[in-house]
């Protein structure tokens, strides 16, 4: 047999320059199957994804500044890349509506994952033999829901653990902030008893005016040349001005255990509250888990439910027809 080869390349390069562009390449659409989900399911997640990557940027960004202390010092700087306390509260309801909605767009994709796992379950068909021994394989639709389903199942617990990350990060350095504010405060606090000291008596001046006006009025007298009666009203007063600094003083070491008393309340506070928000985080994560056992749990109980009564139907069905049978022949013997 002779060689055709150059003849049909020849045919070939004939019919492409008469049709040229006309030539259309079609696409069988049995390539794809009738079942393939086409929805914008990966593409909102990989949007998610990008808002939690943009977001822990940021928190690494402002991070510096915003666990800066805004004390006296710091309010006279006029750099830019300092945070006022009016910023840092913005910025902390910011981040907070923003890890909200991202919370939220999470359990929506998780409710309709769910929703369209329960419409695609599979309901398989089963010979008599094969739903009586459980017996039967899975079609290639099957295999494609269920790994659809374990997929998407993965990706929601990879966001879900990366907006609990993001979360975390920033609570710790917003805890870190209120902890360096307290302890300032405190310290702020703690210096009033210095700054009394060193201020000595807050009444000096009025003595000194009055004895500058008794100077004038006496003529040059000495001050111990005063009246029995004046110095025991200057003794008198001198002891209730005493008696006020004492109790004011009580007044604000009182004041002072209270603070304490109540900065270690707040910590408490603050530890059971992360207790209890790394608890809920975890029933969040194991709830997925749960939801799908429970239907994966139901769906073996129908069936062995349903292969149970035909079983059951079977073997009554056998013990009637055994038990016509063996009237019959008893009836032909006798």
């Amino acid at each position: 047999m002779s060689n055709l080869t150059p003849l049909f390349n020849e045919c070939v390069e004939i019919v492409t320059k008469e049709l040229g562009s006309s030539i259309k390449i079609v696409h069988s659409k049995q390539d794809i199957p009738p079942y393939f989900i086409q929805d914008t399911f990966i593409k909102e997640c990989s949007q998610l994804y990008l808002n939690l990557v943009n977001l822990a940027s940021f928190i690494s960004q402002i991070k510096p500044y915003y666990l800066q202390v805004n004390d006296e010092f710091s309010k006279t700087r006029t750099n830019s890349s300092h945070l006022s306390l009016e910023e840092k509260n913005r910025i902390d309801e910011e981040f907070k509506i923003k890890i909200q909605q991202v919370f939220e767009k999470l359990k929506f994709l998780q409710s309709y994952q769910r929703k369209q796992t329960e419409a695609t379950e599979p309901k398989q068909k089963k010979g008599f033999i094969s739903s009586l021994f459980g017996i039967g394989d899975m079609s290639p639709e099957q295999l494609y829901f269920v790994t659809i389903a374990t997929h998407r199942t993965s990706v929601l617990k990879f966001l879900h653990e990366t907006a609990t990350t993001v979360s975390k990060s920033f609570e710790s350095i917003q805890r870190k902030r209120y902890n360096r504010e307290k302890q300032l405060s405190l310290l702020n606090f703690q210096n009033i008893d210095d700054d009394l000291n060193e201020d000595g008596d807050p009444f000096q001046n009025t003595y000194q005016i009055d004895l500058i006006e008794d100077e004038s009025t006496t003529s040059g007298q000495d001050f111990f040349q005063l009246s029995q009666e004046q110095l025991q009203e200057l003794k008198e007063e001198n002891q209730e001005l005493l008696d006020r600094k004492t109790n004011q003083l009580k007044q604000v070491e009182k004041l002072h255990h209270s603070m304490v008393d109540i900065i270690n309340l707040q910590s408490e506070i603050s530890t059971h509250l992360q207790t209890q928000s790394e608890q809920i985080n975890l029933l969040i994560e194991n709830q997925d888990q749960v939801d799908q056992d429970l239907r994966s749990g139901n769906q073996t109980l129908r069936k062995a439910t349903h292969r149970n009564k035909r079983g059951s139907n079977f073997i009554v069905t056998i013990c009637v027809v055994l038990g016509f049978t063996i009237l019959i022949l008893d009836y032909i013997v006798w």
